[in-house]
């Protein structure tokens, strides 16, 4: 005697998520790698200037690079010097405001405010909209440049280096003004004003507040260069001279974070230094650097700022990387969204 069948119901498959990991953030189902060197045959979103850190823009424009097309603006090719020369035959026309269709796919490219023509990329196909929205700033800092544009999405991806459920950032004008004071009052004092800072981004709105003040800047080589090519294409952030072996009466030098042990700076005497970065906020962190004052100033959203970019895109699918990914995407999780991180963990230069 057979026994009869039974009927077992299956659970419905959850399709795919709109983005994986593949050598960067992958949109799946597209040879479209954000933010990253990719595969060999991807086409490679760079989002702005900084996005692949140090030396990945000169690595994706090397011998090794292949032949990858490139998606990025103008101004961003222009920021990365020699490498965007070098990639500049490769890329595919990039300006916001025109779509363009590539295959099956729709592509837009939309304004982010973290850097001049820095840009996030949504890509559309029959079944879904899809949004690397990566670093946006809500608040740009550089005079001149417009809040990132919010494009509606089924799926969206956020950069979440500050998003942090636990980390609370002060008004970034506020930030500002105190920097200021800060430096105007080491000035009153005969002394020295230096700021230790990593994003580039930062290191540009804080020379075009102290310029607006009227107060003189000399540069480290490396920040020189970087606001060298920002002036070419955004004529608020000052072109800033590189540091002499003597500094001027009421000079203020503008300093890499990484290089606080450099025999320059500690040569200098007569001087107070200032930390300007969201990891201001751990005093561990200010500790370890030595400063004598601290400064929480990025334009990156914080914690906030992401929940409402992602409530004005009514995505319910979120994608999240960076160093506060986590933590919101538990958070997200107990709101009902479907909530992930994405990426191993890797260090990339900010752009805030």
């Amino acid at each position: 005697m057979v026994a009869p069948r039974t009927h077992v119901r299956t659970k419905p498959r959850r399709p795919p998520h709109a983005f994986v990991y593949r050598a960067g953030i992958g949109l799946e189902g597209t040879h479209i790698t954000c933010d990253a060197t990719g595969f060999a045959s991807d086409l490679v979103f760079l989002s702005n200037a900084h996005a692949l850190g140090t030396g990945g823009a000169t690595k994706l424009a090397g011998e090794r690079g292949g032949r990858r097309q490139i998606v990025a603006t103008e101004q961003t090719l222009r920021l990365l010097g020699e490498a965007g020369d070098k990639l500049r035959p490769r890329a595919l026309p990039a300006a916001f405001g025109r779509p363009f269709n590539l295959g099956g796919l729709r592509i837009e490219i939309v304004p982010t405010g973290i850097l001049p023509g820095s840009a996030g990329l949504l890509c559309e196909t029959e079944n879904r909209r899809v949004f690397y929205l990566g670093a946006f700033a809500p608040e740009p800092l550089l005079p001149g440049l417009a809040p990132a544009d919010m494009r509606e999405a089924d799926a969206i991806c956020i950069d979440a280096s500050v998003g942090h459920p636990g980390l609370a950032l002060p008004p970034r004008k506020r930030v500002l003004d105190d920097l200021r004071g800060f430096v105007k009052d080491t000035i009153a004092r005969g002394e020295t004003a230096v700021l230790l800072a990593s994003a580039v981004g930062t290191v540009a709105a804080v020379a075009a507040d102290l310029l607006q003040a009227e107060i003189s800047m000399r540069a480290h080589p490396r920040f020189a260069t970087e606001l060298a090519r920002l002036h070419d294409v955004h004529a608020a952030v000052p072109a800033v001279a590189r540091a002499a072996r003597k500094l001027a009466p009421a000079e203020v030098l503008l300093w890499p974070s990484d290089a606080r042990q450099a025999a320059g700076l500690r040569a200098l005497t007569s001087k107070r230094l200032a930390l300007v970065s969201p990891s201001a906020t751990d005093t561990g962190a200010v500790a370890r650097m030595e400063v004598d004052a601290a400064f929480p100033l990025t334009n990156l959203p914080d914690r906030a700022e992401i929940l409402a970019a992602i409530e004005a895109s009514g995505a319910r699918e979120v994608a999240l990387f960076q160093a506060g990914a986590e933590g919101l995407a538990e958070e997200l999780r107990g709101r009902g969204f479907d909530a992930y991180t994405i990426g191993p963990p890797r260090q990339m230069t900010l752009v805030a």
